[in-house]
């Protein structure tokens, strides 16, 4: 006879390492088996489980299906640890799956259903999970919710501390939803990884995203639908491949590197030093050209970063490879939300970024600088436009925020 309660150790043990397709399948045979034998409350909680390790690889329609099918089954249910569990559960699958706003009620709804029931500790990890929800969906507007949560919390609590810090968090957010420095209270803003996650603080700045979170606020399709669009990635290979190219710093033009390795002390002499390089390579007149062409844009934009304060009075800049640096980070995240990668691989690869970015410039002023460039020698066209605008903003929000990694942690 088959034992249910086998089935799910073993459904847990493959979702502890990591195993998710497996575990999905493990915990629907125990849920069928517990099924049979009418076993409702235990049924019901595999079933969300599935629900769970389903969402977790991405398949979120099929997610949503086993979640509507569990909460159907447990409407007959009393109230009691089932439906509380059920609650919590659900509002993990709900925020994979990118629906933000119910996950956060369905994880208010476990708060209060632990609460009856006298556990504290489940009560005051769901509260923790409802107000990063609530912060995650409501973002500026998320103040009062949060203090209605808190006021539900015990006092002095580990629970009401972290709540009393993401509603400090909403209530110093600008009235915007980009160009805005957002810190996960949730998330650890020291150390190793958050010091490579801050080479991507730029993209994540621009977009009001968590600079120090690799999860992406929006759900998988979202993740999805930016990454077919904008970089053909359209499954794990691809993003293996972009991201390499990223982390290889193989994505910008390399015209640009090599006008900037030619570099010398006048505009005349700089032209000579990448003719000789050319005429060493057999290089066509036309490509001669352009390369002279880039290291007039590249002036025109030093001349505007020094007038702007990305530059120093006689600064330069050095490299370019920061725009692919920075880029690999935010990729990385990406990936993450996509179901492209699992967070070893993600962490792997923001870190990678960071120790190549700290191996390439000498300070965060350095690598901004070289992140501008390459973005704007991309997009920009020489019009110091929205694209300018923009990047200049969110350098100067990383480079006197009090807040921002770049002012609390040193380079490299």
């Amino acid at each position: 006879m088959i034992d249910p309660r086998a089935l799910l150790e073993r459904a847990r043990r493959y979702d502890r390492t990591g195993r998710t397709d497996e575990a999905a399948s493990a915990y629907a045979e125990a849920a069928a088996v517990l099924e049979e034998r009418r076993e409702l409350p235990m049924a019901v909680l595999a079933r969300a489980r599935q629900a769970h390790a389903l969402a977790s690889q991405g398949r979120t329609e099929r997610a949503l299906e086993v979640l509507a099918a569990a909460e159907r089954a447990a409407a007959a249910l009393p109230p009691g640890p089932a439906a509380a569990e059920l609650a919590a559960t659900a509002a993990e699958v709900l925020a994979e799956a990118g629906v933000t706003g119910e996950a956060a009620r369905r994880a208010w709804a476990a708060m209060a259903a632990f609460q009856a029931l006298g556990d504290g500790p489940r009560a005051e990890r769901a509260g923790v999970h409802a107000a990063r929800l609530i912060l995650r969906d409501a973002g500026r507007d998320a103040s009062g919710p949060l203090r209605e949560l808190l006021g539900r919390l015990v006092p002095g609590g580990d629970a009401h501390r972290r709540v009393a810090g993401m509603l400090a968090e909403a209530e110093r957010r600008p009235d915007r939803d980009h160009d805005v420095l957002i810190t996960d209270p949730e998330a650890p803003a020291w150390g190793k990884l958050a010091h490579a996650l801050a080479v991507g603080a730029h993209l994540a700045v621009g977009n009001g995203t968590p600079w120090n979170s690799l999860a992406d606020p929006d759900g998988p399709e979202e993740n999805r639908t930016l990454l077919a669009r904008d970089w053909n990635v359209t499954d794990p290979e691809s993003w293996r491949e972009q991201t390499d190219k990223l982390l290889d710093a193989e994505n910008s033009d390399p015209a640009i590197q090599v006008v900037l390795d030619c570099r010398q002390p006048s505009a005349e002499a700089w032209s000579r030093e990448i003719h000789r390089w050319c005429g060493e390579r057999d290089i066509s007149r036309e490509t001669i050209e352009a390369l002279d062409e880039v290291a007039g844009q590249v002036q025109r934009y030093e001349e505007r970063f020094r007038a702007d304060g990305l530059l120093r009075p006689h600064g330069r800049v050095t490299s370019v490879y920061g725009y692919d640096f920075g880029r690999a980070v935010n990729m990385a995240r990406w990936g993450l939300g996509a179901g492209f990668c699992d967070v070893e691989t993600a962490q792997d690869c923001s870190l990678t970024a960071g120790y190549r970015a700290y191996r390439t410039y000498d300070s965060w002023e350095e690598f901004s600088a070289g992140y501008i460039l390459g973005r704007m020698l991309r997009f920009d066209d020489g019009e110091f436009g929205d694209w300018y605008l923009r990047s200049l903003e969110g350098h100067r929000i990383l480079t006197t925020d009090p807040a921002s990694p770049w002012r609390r942690m040193a380079w490299g």
